[in-house]
């Protein structure tokens, strides 16, 4: 979202747009038509902030653009290429997300496992991407932080990305992958919690 001097930049283009015009068509021009500039900002500012955080959820705003909401409780299922001690190969595991979204951002967090060895990942960085086909999917990079009893035995602090393709509108799923700098990667799916 624009920041409050971003919008005043705006506002006084426009402004002085309108102005030149309508000094152009011989319009008698005053200082008077400034005296309302620092509540314009004001309001613009706030409309902007409301629509960010919540209005653009709620129609009728959503006739003005197709981003999916993704914010809510998910439940996780992933299939990793990482291997257990002994070389046998983990079973799928299972976990929960939470994901966080303004109309201007998107985060996701992952917890997996259990206590004491239960692992926590959260988003670094991450965009909404829609496609000419109208589909969207939800890339990022992220640090996972096990749990520190688990640390030096079964894992380490270790930094990844991802890729989700979401499924549905309203979306009730995502489906994709991930990779991490351990030289592991695997699917995962997401699921809407009702």
């Amino acid at each position: 979202m624009p920041s409050g001097f971003s919008i005043s930049v705006i506002i006084i283009v426009a402004a002085s747009v309108w102005g030149i015009s309508l000094w152009f068509f011989g319009v008698d021009l005053s200082w008077q038509y400034a005296k309302p500039f620092s509540v314009t900002v004001l309001i613009v500012t706030a409309i902007l902030t409301a629509f960010d955080r919540a209005l653009w959820r709620w129609w009728p705003f959503r006739l003005f653009h197709k981003t999916p909401d993704l914010t809510g409780e998910w439940t996780a299922e992933l299939l990793s290429s990482y291997l257990e001690e002994g070389g046998r190969e983990n079973k799928a595991i299972t976990g929960a997300a939470t994901i966080t979204q303004t109309y201007s951002s998107l985060s996701i967090r992952l917890e997996t496992g259990q206590e004491p060895n239960t692992n926590r990942s959260f988003q670094l960085a991450g965009r909404l991407i829609r496609h000419n086909d109208g589909a969207y999917e939800f890339i990022g990079v992220y640090q996972s932080d096990p749990n520190i009893h688990a640390r030096g035995n079964e894992t380490e602090i270790h930094y990844g990305a991802f890729r989700y393709r979401i499924v549905g509108a309203p979306p009730e799923k995502m489906n994709g992958h991930y990779w991490t700098d351990r030289n592991t990667q695997g699917s995962i799916q997401l699921k809407r919690r009702t």
